[in-house]
């Protein structure tokens, strides 16, 4: 007789979380989840804001100077309130304050610091419009070695009270970039005990063929079989073939399952040909109603 087969949840650590924050209430809506994550995985926190170097063509260098110190004191004030914030009590944080590119300063701390995820807003003080996102979180999201969770103004429900992740939805189209994410994903439905949602959306000329599901049950059972190895016995999981607009299509599958989390693999800036603004992650970041986790797999 056979023995029963042990998935094998993948081991992921979260030893260090960096929060990037510029102390607008879009990126104080993560601060909870931030929380919430740092205790579930004994996370230390690294609470991080950057500020771009601020340029006077009319005025005394002496002067800026003054200026960027200024910008400095008012920064750390924020941030040391931060770290009273009463959802931080017991958390080891330390603050991160840097001049500079944000994006480029961020990317840095990740990898002097050997962050294991970022947490930002989607927006901040610049604001999100329509589908427009900060020039900051598409770097960070295409640019990073480590994990995104990115927050957006959209929730259909207020971001900052979630605590918990009881439904992940995992949108795939099997290729290694879309799976890159999943190892984070599986990990997090085994701390929380969620019910996952594997997500394969068939192309939009098939949505009208009342066969499409049928003769796509063959791809979804190898999503069954070859996913099922890596989820736990301690959360539940099924597996989904929609027909149709990718982005559409996944949109509402967040809203039919009431997800708090979607998780989305995407290519890594030296693998986009195209603009990043015309891709499926692109859209789903700009448009969700929960936060959203990216990966991209390794450079080759």
């Amino acid at each position: 007789m056979k023995g029963a087969i042990v998935p094998l949840v993948p081991a992921i650590g979260l030893k260090r979380i960096l929060y990037a924050t510029d102390f607008s209430e879009a990126s104080r809506l993560a601060l909870p989840l931030v929380a919430a994550i740092a205790r579930r995985y004994g996370s230390s926190l690294l609470l991080a804001h950057v500020w771009p170097p601020a340029i006077y063509p009319t005025v005394a260098p002496e002067a800026v100077a003054i200026l960027d110190r200024r910008e400095e004191r008012e920064a750390r004030k924020s941030l040391d309130r931060l770290l009273r914030e009463p959802v931080l009590n017991g958390i080891p944080a330390q603050i991160e304050l840097r001049c500079g590119s944000p994006a480029h300063e961020l990317k840095r701390m990740v990898e002097q610091r050997r962050v294991d995820l970022v947490v930002a807003s989607t927006h901040g003080k610049t604001g999100l419009k329509h589908r427009v996102l900060g020039s900051v979180t598409e770097d960070l999201v295409r640019k990073l070695s480590c994990p995104v969770l990115t927050v957006g103004p959209h929730s259909d429900r207020e971001s900052g009270v979630l605590k918990t992740v009881d439904n992940i939805l995992f949108p795939t189209d099997f290729s290694p970039e879309s799976l890159a994410v999943f190892p984070y994903l599986a990990s997090l439905a085994n701390e929380y005990h969620s019910h996952l949602t594997v997500l394969h959306v068939l192309p939009l000329e098939t949505a009208g063929n009342p066969e499409a599901k049928k003769l796509a049950e063959p791809l979804r059972r190898r999503m069954e079989n070859t996913l099922s190895q890596q989820i736990s016995p301690r959360s539940t999981a099924e597996f989904v073939i929609e027909a149709g607009d990718v982005v559409e299509q996944i949109l509402a599958a967040a809203r039919r399952v009431h997800a708090d989390l979607i998780g989305l693999g995407v290519r890594s800036a030296t693998d986009i040909a195209m603009h990043f603004r015309e891709t499926t992650a692109y859209r789903i970041l700009a448009e969700s109603e929960c936060p959203v986790l990216t990966h991209h797999a390794p450079d080759r």
